[in-house]
């Protein structure tokens, strides 16, 4: 292992014509001659002796502090926009914006005329219904006349009224899947208002829903599981139940 004497101090003078560098610049030119140094030492060789190992951690020391010091730069030279794009932010959140902490007034209006317009939906909605069934029963009659008429066909009258039943049968039968489909709507402007349906699950039974998802969604469930796990072993949980874990020495 070959490498050259470290020197990450005073930086080349900058001549009074050129502009100072900027925070970037000089992170960029530290890190820059680190890792040229780094390239020197880390040549595939092992380290052979404590004096080298030393060197290494020094070289190791100095990239992690010139890593901070980018850090810190990068902090400040992205706070003015940082602090620009909250107060932006923070304006728009008291129009459109919806928060644990605040609900834009466009939001509000939103959420009230929607509320405004639930019950008059669902009354709609509940009539559609009820006009559906009279419908559907009374195609339901009619198709049941129609079957009769085909039956009792015996004169030539008693054939054009069998088909005028027919005929009256399938009319009937459309129009109620047609207020069958009909859905409530409040039209005034844009895309119409109507009812959707939500679904909010409540677990009545972990260890069931567990074993249906094991079966059914089983890679889900194993990412999970590591995931899990991985926090577990993380926080110094290191004897878990179906886990195997190892031991490996790193350095820091």
């Amino acid at each position: 292992m070959e490498g050259t004497d470290m020197n990450t101090a005073a930086l080349a003078t900058i001549g009074h014509n050129n502009p100072p560098p900027s925070p970037f610049d000089l992170s960029k030119r530290q890190i820059g001659e680190l890792y040229d140094e780094a390239r020197n030492w880390l040549d595939g060789d092992p380290i052979k002796s404590q004096a080298e190992a030393d060197m290494v951690q020094k070289l190791l020391r100095s990239i992690q502090e010139a890593t901070n010091e980018a850090d810190e730069r990068r902090k400040d030279e992205c706070r003015p926009h940082d602090e620009a794009k909250a107060e932006i932010q923070k304006r728009y959140n008291a129009l459109i914006g919806k928060t644990k902490k605040v609900t834009g007034i466009a939001i509000l209006a939103t959420d009230a005329c929607k509320e405004a317009l639930a019950p008059w939906l669902q009354q709609v909605e509940e009539e559609n219904r009820r006009k559906a069934e009279e419908a559907r029963k009374e195609a339901e009659e009619k198709q049941r006349i129609a079957m009769e008429a085909m039956r009792d066909r015996k004169t030539l009258d008693d054939r054009e009224a069998a088909e005028r039943a027919v005929a009256e049968a399938k009319a009937a039968e459309a129009e109620a899947r047609k207020i069958g489909n009909a859905k409530a709507s409040a039209k005034g402007a844009g895309r119409a208002v109507t009812l959707r349906d939500y679904y909010e699950p409540t677990v009545v039974s972990e260890t069931e829903l567990a074993r249906y998802l094991w079966t059914e969604h089983r890679h889900e469930m194993s990412a999970f599981l590591a995931v899990m796990a991985a926090k577990l072993v993380a926080s110094g949980v290191h004897k878990i139940p179906g886990v195997e874990v190892k031991r490996e020495r790193r350095p820091v």
